[in-house]
């Protein structure tokens, strides 16, 4: 009975995670019009933050001349569910959204957001690669800042065109159908790439408020959002607290 009321749970998990890695979500195909804008706009906010309170977080220590030891582990989880996130939800663009829309849309280029894509990785990894060191330096502080400043640089490059190509370029073009259709698809690929569930899961919620946040979640069983990450899990992501918006 324990291996069953497990295996359902995990179920549950994968179903509710999988979307979130997505710009495009069945939880958005609605009669708005604007729905693609919306589930973009979402995984951009889960984005877009991190970068903004990681560069706040190393210029406080910078300032003070002083590593935060205390919750390096914590910035550590933080800094790589962001670049896991990160990887994912470009991923699914670059394998499924985007040779969709060019298969749907004759004449579509998206050779820029590619581009960018390709711009945007290597700065991720050496992120990844920077952060992950248990004794941190003053000096090591300094180039993972300056490697989240050229990154968030052109992430709003990038951001801001992927935005605007889906608000003008495919939303007034795609049925409802196959908006759906193409959410399922990308929501089974997020599944895949949805590790370690325990991290990225809060990291996806507490990164968003309000009504962010509840739109974010709508689709997600209630025992999960509201019993299995803030009690169960919590244990494995409290050191991210600091930098969550909790």
């Amino acid at each position: 009975m324990k291996i069953s009321r497990r295996r359902m749970l995990s179920q549950s998990l994968y179903i509710a995670i999988g979307s979130l890695f997505v710009p495009i979500s069945t939880s958005f195909a609605t009669s708005n019009s604007k729905h693609l804008s919306k589930g973009l706009d979402l995984i951009h906010k889960v984005l877009s933050r991190p970068l903004d309170v990681g560069i706040s977080h190393l210029e406080k220590c910078l300032i003070s001349n002083k590593v935060d030891i205390e919750n390096h582990d914590g910035f550590k989880d933080y800094i790589n569910s962001l670049v896991n996130v990160f990887f994912g939800h470009h991923h699914g663009e670059d394998e499924i959204m985007f040779p969709t829309f060019e298969e749907k849309i004759k004449g579509a280029d998206f050779s820029k957001l590619k581009k960018q894509h390709k711009e945007l990785h290597p700065l991720a990894e050496k992120i990844k690669d920077k952060v992950n060191i248990d004794i941190p330096t003053i000096d090591n502080y300094r180039e993972i800042r300056e490697l989240l400043k050229e990154t968030k640089d052109l992430w709003v490059e990038h951001r801001d065109e992927e935005e605007k190509t889906v608000e003008l370029d495919i939303e007034p073009v795609l049925s409802s159908k196959e908006q759906i259709e193409l959410g399922e698809k990308v929501g089974k690929h997020g599944r895949s790439m949805s590790k370690p569930a325990t991290l990225v899961l809060p990291f996806l919620i507490y990164n968003l408020e309000g009504s962010d946040r509840e739109e974010f979640t709508s689709r997600m069983p209630w025992i999960l959002k509201k019993f299995v990450v803030p009690v169960i899990w919590k244990k494995k992501w409290e050191k991210m607290k600091p930098f969550l918006l909790v």
